[in-house]
């Protein structure tokens, strides 16, 4: 697993390769995936002044594919490969692509006697994504087109999820947004779908997961759906319901464990959590992208007792998207400390109702030093993988301070580990007990009852005669 990947500036276009200054760095040059082999006769990569990639210009050429020379009249590297022809003059900020200038932030160099190239600017010229791995000092270089690489969208749908995978011509679709959001998802993945949508994930059956979807299966043809196999009377669930049965050519099924093959490396596996839960969150469809060396698991809303009873399922991640909107009803640290997420993208609408995400749930995730984005302070999030490093659009980290999703951010008072609800100034780390301010009933901090609380209703007790004295009465099953 590569880790500490969320500075690599990746971008499906253009990738400008910087990295930190050293004389030499560890031999790493991977080409479609395969290693470019050095010798000491050839020489090896080293920085430049610039803090830019230098390598072997003959080594590094031949691996790629072309067929390479030596003008000593002009001084320069010459790389044919098909109708390109590149070369490179000694000491100049410039290559010729095809006989066109092109600018370059640093200069072709002879060292001990060897010729060596800025790889960035030469294999661009050839039109080949160039990205950094920083962990393993490895330049990585891929000859594909963009199919090569995979986005993955976290649509800003308000106080609900909707998270869209691109790769290539596969696209998947996890969950739709509420009601309200089925025509802006359709025109926002209009652009990136190629024919059909090969999945749609509708991960348990409450309006903010599957509003949008009969608007989404309505609008494009749509090959699988997979959903919990929890049914609803609501309308929001027949709606999408009545859509998933009625689509043509199409298969439904509740979720199992279950692997599919996206295509060269990448695969989109189903978890299964088992079934049949009271609350519709803890039956939430979980699933995760799998893609080479990179992993973004996808919790839905499933709830912390679920998550806990299913550690042995889960593993290292590099991507989390954190369960039921950043609640504190999910996301336990002993989850956490199983899948270490490096990035973690939290969906909830500005001012909810919910006071989401939860304080206590974005200072958990920023102590695994995890980047916390989220949708309602950067919008649509979107990242972009080739399978080996990865890039967001955004670099806007929450803080304890964005809990709840408030209009602004406050700079000045720590809303961390408060049940800003209740008004309480006691903290989930000074209580004992919980109660729940909409049944004026109070739990032990162990108690499943208390961990099902919604964030709006939490206040914290110091001792029990505080909770007595508040008018909240001792929960039966715990019996605080």
């Amino acid at each position: 697993m590569l880790k500490r990947l969320s500075a690599i500036l990746l971008t499906a276009t253009l990738i400008f390769l910087s990295v930190p200054t050293s004389d030499v760095f560890a031999s790493s040059v991977r080409i479609n995936n395969k290693p470019v082999s050095y010798t000491k006769e050839s020489g090896s990569p080293f920085l430049d002044q610039s803090n830019r990639a230098q390598v072997p210009f003959r080594s590094t050429m031949e691996a790629y594919g072309c067929t390479v020379s030596w003008d000593p009249v002009s001084q320069e590297a010459i790389a044919v490969k098909g109708d390109t022809t590149v070369a490179v003059p000694i000491g100049e900020n410039y290559i010729y692509k095809n006989g066109v200038q092109i600018p370059n932030d640093t200069t072709a160099q002879i060292k001990d006697n060897r010729t060596y190239l800025p790889i960035r600017s030469v294999l661009e010229a050839f039109g080949a994504n160039v990205s950094w791995n920083p962990l393993t000092e490895t330049v990585i270089v891929s000859t594909d087109d963009l199919t090569s690489f995979m986005t993955v969208h976290f649509l800003d749908v308000g106080q609900a999820d909707s998270i869209f995978i691109d790769y290539g011509d596969y696209e998947i679709l996890v969950d739709g947004g509420n009601n309200s959001d089925g025509d802006y998802v359709v025109n926002y993945i209009k652009p990136y779908v190629d024919g059909d949508i090969e999945l749609v994930v509708a991960t348990h059956a409450h309006e903010d997961h599957v509003g949008g979807l009969d608007n989404v299966i309505s609008a494009f043809q749509v090959d699988q759906i997979i959903y919990s196999g929890e049914t609803s009377t609501t309308e929001a669930f027949q709606d999408f319901f009545n859509a998933a049965t009625s689509e043509p050519n199409c298969t439904i099924a509740g979720d199992s464990d279950l692997t599919i093959d996206m295509g060269d490396g990448a695969q989109f596996k189903i978890l299964e959590m088992g079934d049949g839960y009271r609350d519709s969150n803890e039956n939430s469809v979980v699933s995760m992208i799998d893609y080479h060396d990179i992993e973004v698991l996808l919790m839905g809303d499933l709830e912390t007792t679920v998550e806990k009873n299913h550690l042995s399922q889960f593993s290292d991640i590099d991507v989390l998207k954190v369960g039921h909107h950043g609640s504190r009803t999910a996301t336990s640290q002993e989850f956490l400390d199983v899948v270490k997420p490096e990035v973690s993208i939290i969906s909830a609408g500005i001012d909810n109702k919910y006071l989401l995400p939860n304080a206590d749930v974005i200072s958990r995730l920023l102590a695994m030093n995890s980047s916390v984005y989220g949708t309602f302070r950067s919008g649509n999030i979107v990242m972009t993988t080739d399978g080996y490093a990865y890039s967001f659009n955004t670099d806007i980290n929450l803080t304890a301070n964005d809990a709840a999703a408030i209009g602004m951010p406050s700079q000045s008072t720590s809303l961390s580990g408060i049940a800003i609800s209740s008004g309480s100034a006691v903290t989930e780390k000074e209580a004992c007990y919980i109660g729940n301010s909409s049944t004026k009933k109070f739990h032990t901090l162990s108690c499943d009852a208390g961990a099902k609380i919604a964030d709006r209703n939490v206040i914290y007790f110091k001792t029990r005669e505080d909770a007595v004295n508040g008018g909240y009465v001792p929960c039966k099953i715990c019996n605080p």
